[in-house]
């Protein structure tokens, strides 16, 4: 108790005294090591205090002067956020137990804002659900009260506490950052290699952006880029600083080649050819180029459908967009209001932005996933992080729909998998250009047998579970093939054994549970089927199996096509005698 009377002490003297500074953490571009944004991050700086900013925040909820601590965080984080690099985010953590504190005062920090000449726009509101007491009901109030205001939001330390993957469908925040402990080490672990990727996959699809926090090394780093996470935070990346830094030049440069390592391999992957193949370069505008002109030369040309906005770096700031620009100078008072602004002060800073080693069918995917409003607005083109130029939706699809005719003329009619030529270009090209892959050869077991006793068509499904089992089970930049028959050959830019043995433990285990509905009741419980062997005599074979055989460069070159095949070769008789 004496205890908690002089903690309690030294909260108020923090508190009224106004005893808290901010440190600012760089979030960071795991594409271009561009800054994204910064955490603001709270310290007591109370000389002699023994209390942390957590201890802090503890005490403030059981004394009910959560607010009052939260409003003077807040304020400190706020009143240097105008030095922070042009069109970076200020990313605030907020405790989801303040939505329901009686002192709470809504519009405060839209007040602050503007005060500092600042836009929600400059804003993410950070959350955890770790400190949210009681129940759920309280962490998702705390997101619907910052959404409703126009803050976009991150849910912090995702992976440690409740919100899982359907609770963030429904929530849908802009961020999500991975919580440390699936960072720490992660490429000595194929389960949390797996389970990142399993969440890069997933945020790709709902338009979400993820942010890896706590990387320490180099080792961490590389495994993050090369399982296609956005972002990155640690002290690897840059330490908590009173000033708003930018990260290393030598830092940047070594995201931008282990990037480019990864997305050339991508690139090679896709045989019908990458954004830059269609890409248009127009002119962009700098931050501080009048928005009026901008509205004029639109009213002048209907040709002209948006202006990216540039940072004086040549990275890309924002979007104008001719429906966006007409609305805000538009109206009784828009022109006066607008007319002195620059491009930077009115662009939006939500638009899609890719590099131009990105796949056109990749591209596609993500333009068409935007949320309604912005589908159709034009796509970004990056060069390292700079702008390059721009692809028009239009361009995209139709560019897409020449992709899908040519995949339909050389994938398997089956399986709709890419057949040999696609796969054999993508290997001659990687082997060429000597870039580390993992060639994996899957073989089905005891096919012939089924297709005699079950008949053609349900042979038939069996050869497609098999491709449906590689499609879930691989990433969406591994190639997945079929040969022929009933033989498949995923290339994989995986190259680490732990990763690659747990790629194939998955496929192994995926594929036995697809295929019992495949089996009658009897053969199914009884481990094999009577059927009758080449020679005509009847015979008992087992379930269905797959035999995987991998083969990678990663630590031994092949000089040929010719000597690939002949390691694929014996990796397969290994493979036959372990009947995986």
């Amino acid at each position: 108790m004496q205890m908690e009377t002089y903690q309690d002490e030294e909260f108020f003297t923090i508190l009224n005294g106004g005893y808290i500074k901010t440190v600012y953490q760089p979030i960071i571009s795991l594409q271009s090591g561009s800054v994204l944004g910064y955490e603001a991050l709270s310290r007591i700086c109370l000389p002699e205090c023994e209390l942390n900013i957590e201890q802090l925040f503890s005490i403030a909820r059981r004394v009910r002067k959560l607010w009052e601590l939260e409003r003077l965080c807040r304020t400190t984080a706020l009143e240097t956020a105008a030095k922070k690099v042009p069109c970076s985010k200020l990313f605030l953590n907020v405790d989801p137990n303040l939505i329901h504190d009686p002192d709470l005062r809504e519009g405060f920090t839209l007040e602050k804002l503007e005060e500092y000449g600042l836009s929600p726009d400059d804003v993410v509101f950070e959350i955890t659900e770790r400190s949210a007491i009681g129940e759920m009901k309280i962490f998702t109030d705390s997101i619907a009260h910052y959404q409703k205001q126009n803050f976009k939001i991150a849910i912090d330390d995702f992976g440690a506490g409740y919100s899982g993957l359907n609770r963030v469908s429904v929530l849908h925040p802009n961020y999500i950052k991975i919580d440390m402990e699936l960072v720490r080490n992660i490429q000595a672990f194929a389960n949390k290699s797996s389970l990142v990727g399993s969440i890069v996959k997933f945020c790709r699809g709902m338009g979400i952006s993820l942010i890896a926090e706590g990387i320490e090394t180099e080792e961490e780093l590389d495994t993050l880029i090369r399982l296609g996470v956005d972002y990155g935070q640690g002290y690897y990346l840059g330490r908590p600083q009173d000033k708003f830094t930018e990260p290393s030049i030598d830092i940047k440069l070594a995201i931008k080649e282990k990037h480019s390592k990864v997305t050339t391999f991508v690139q090679q992957l896709s045989v019908f050819g990458t954004i830059d193949s269609i890409c248009r370069h127009e002119e962009a505008v700098q931050i501080q180029f009048p928005a009026v002109d901008i509205y004029q030369q639109m009213q002048q040309d209907e040709q002209i459908r948006e202006k990216f906005v540039l940072n004086s770096d040549g990275t890309i700031c924002g979007i104008l967009t001719r429906g966006y620009l007409f609305e805000r100078f538009g109206g009784q008072f828009g022109y006066n209001l607008n007319m002195k602004r620059s491009a930077g002060k009115l662009a939006q800073h939500s638009f899609l932005q890719v590099d131009r080693t990105a796949t056109i069918d990749d591209v596609a995917r993500l333009a068409m996933e935007r949320e309604t409003s912005r589908v159709y607005d034009s796509v970004a083109v990056t060069d390292q992080g700079l702008y390059f130029g721009t692809i028009s939706v239009r361009d995209l699809l139709m560019a897409t729909i020449h992709i899908q005719v040519q995949r339909a003329t050389q994938a398997n009619p089956l399986t709709g998998l890419p057949g040999n030529a696609v796969i054999q270009g993508t290997i001659s090209s990687a082997l060429k250009n000597n870039r580390p892959f993992s060639l994996i050869y899957l073989d089905l077991d005891n096919f012939k047998a089924y297709n005699d006793a079950y008949g053609f068509p349900n042979g038939d499904r069996m050869i497609k579970t098999v491709a449906n089992t590689i499609r879930t089970c691989c990433r969406d930049d591994d190639l997945k093939g079929h040969i022929g028959g009933d033989d498949f050959v995923i290339v994989s830019a995986l190259c680490q054994t732990d990763a690659v043995q747990a790629l194939c433990d998955r496929i192994v285990f995926t594929f036995g549970e697809s295929i019992r509905s495949l089996y009658n009741e009897e053969d199914w419980n009884r481990g094999y089927i009577i059927s009758q062997n080449r020679h005509g005599f009847t015979e008992n074979f087992p379930i269905a199996t797959l035999s995987i055989a991998v083969v990678t460069n990663c630590g031994k070159s092949f000089a040929s096509m010719e000597e690939l095949s002949q390691a694929v070769a014996e990796a397969k008789k290994k493979s036959k005698h372990r009947q995986l």
